[in-house]
């Protein structure tokens, strides 16, 4: 009897299970110890009877024919000979996978307004639990070939780091007004903490996310996070901020080699020259935006000195100074998001998980006109647009990302992670710092 030996991965329980008692279409297993589901081990297929008769019939073919020293590769092609079947041609060749977001603004909306009024009315200890609903329904409702994401986390885990994020601030608020002092030295900790609280809220987050019942992973480096995290941009400052793309090359490629899926780790294939080259980019549409606003402001000083005093309209002065600062605003709105949606189709496009890749095709035009139109929609809705904004945000960046699939995607493994506690999630997010993935 063909028996395999089927392991949890989650907490190690193992049977031993006749082959033949498992269905050929089943793909996953149930752990009955633990509740984890994870997918079956291959195993070998049951060899078919019309195969015997062929390897029979062999020798007596071999008789009929004189050249019996013939080597093998120079037999004539019988028959019987295999040919491979054009669905194994097929698959080999890589195919676009698109991600889909299938949540709704009004769906989101009945979350959001929960979350906020129960925030208010917990004085704040609610958020925990807010903050994992609202995770669960953008990681829910996120799909790449047919199958969504899950994030696992539990809300008391949260709780308690941020009880402990809250005590630190609080006692950093309460030393700095009596002993300024030893306030700016806190102050300076955290500043040098800020790599710690990376990893560890990347550690958190990676743990307890999954897709396809496999979960993500991500290797502490505390050594490489300090030197992408602090010593190059504190160095930077020595360098008229020269290094300051070669950081964000650094930091990129230590988020995503990290970072695992099951036990298949990401790789970044980015180089320094392609971060140089949109810094370089970057830079002179800053200096074009200044050059067209210097030249407006001096036409518009022009224009004004040659009227006379009666000629001069002050409502139509403040609406043409209120038009140019907005204007400003959006000019410099556009340069911040050049940078970083092409920093973010860089790196989504260089990161390959196996024999996959990732690809971005994110626009700054279409990302400058979703920043500005919901900005407006959530000013003159009080508020109250805005998880209709986050859907609209969320629906734009995942449809513009694809997995170029080689092959299946059904050999990831899955591996065993030990819990992460959450001080490193809820510190940063007290003390605002960003520790996103970033792309």
């Amino acid at each position: 009897m063909n028996l395999i030996v089927i392991t949890c991965p989650q907490c190690q329980f193992s049977r031993d299970v006749p082959g033949d008692k498992i269905p050929a279409a089943a793909r996953q297993v149930n752990c009955p110890h633990c509740g984890e589901k994870f997918p079956l081990p291959p195993r070998e297929l049951p060899t078919t009877p019309d195969s015997t008769p062929l390897q029979e019939e062999a020798p007596a073919t071999r008789q009929e024919t004189p050249a019996e020293s013939q080597p093998p590769e120079q037999a004539p092609v019988t028959a019987s000979s295999p040919t491979p079947p054009l669905a194994d041609a097929a698959a080999s060749k890589p195919r676009r996978v698109p991600f889909a977001f299938t949540g709704t603004a009004s769906a989101y909306f009945g979350i959001w307004i929960v979350n906020a009024l129960l925030k208010i009315i917990t004085l704040g200890l609610y958020s925990p639990w807010a903050k994992v609903r609202k995770r669960r329904y953008f990681f829910g409702n996120t799909l790449v070939d047919q199958a969504n994401f899950d994030y696992l986390a539990d809300p008391m885990a949260l709780l308690r780091g941020m009880l402990l994020a809250f005590a630190l601030y609080m006692g950093y608020g309460l030393v700095s007004n009596l002993i300024p002092i030893i306030g700016q030295i806190l102050g300076l900790t955290v500043f040098l903490a800020i790599p710690w609280l990376i990893v560890r809220s990347r550690m958190f987050n990676c743990r307890y996310s999954n897709h396809r019942n496999i979960r993500f992973g991500f290797v502490p480096n505390y050594r490489e996070a300090y030197i992408a995290y602090a010593g190059l941009p504190f160095l930077s400052i020595f360098t008229a901020g020269l290094l300051l793309p070669y950081a964000a090359w650094r930091q990129k490629r230590f988020i995503v080699e990290q970072t695992s899926y099951g036990r298949t780790p990401f790789t970044f294939h980015a180089n320094p020259r392609d971060f140089y080259i949109i810094a370089l980019k970057t830079f002179g549409m800053l200096l074009l935006v200044i050059a067209l606003f210097s030249a407006g402001g001096m036409a518009s000083a022009t224009s004004f000195a040659s009227l006379s005093r009666a000629d001069f309209q002050e409502p139509a002065v403040v609406i043409l100074i209120i038009g140019a600062y907005f204007t400003l605003m959006a000019a410099y709105l556009m340069v911040v998001l050049f940078w970083q949606v092409r920093v973010i189709n860089l790196t989504w496009s260089s990161t390959r998980l196996g024999p996959h890749r990732l690809s971005s095709k994110l626009r700054t035009r279409d990302m400058l006109w979703i920043y500005l139109s919901s900005g407006l929609a959530i000013m003159f809705s009080f508020g109250l647009l805005i998880p209709w904004a986050a859907v609209r945000m969320a629906r734009y960046r995942v449809s513009r990302t694809a997995l170029v699939v080689h092959g299946d995607l059904d050999s990831f493994v899955n591996t065993v992670a030990n819990d992460v506690d959450a001080a490193g999630e809820e510190i940063g997010d007290l003390f605002d710092v960003d520790i996103e993935l970033g792309f």
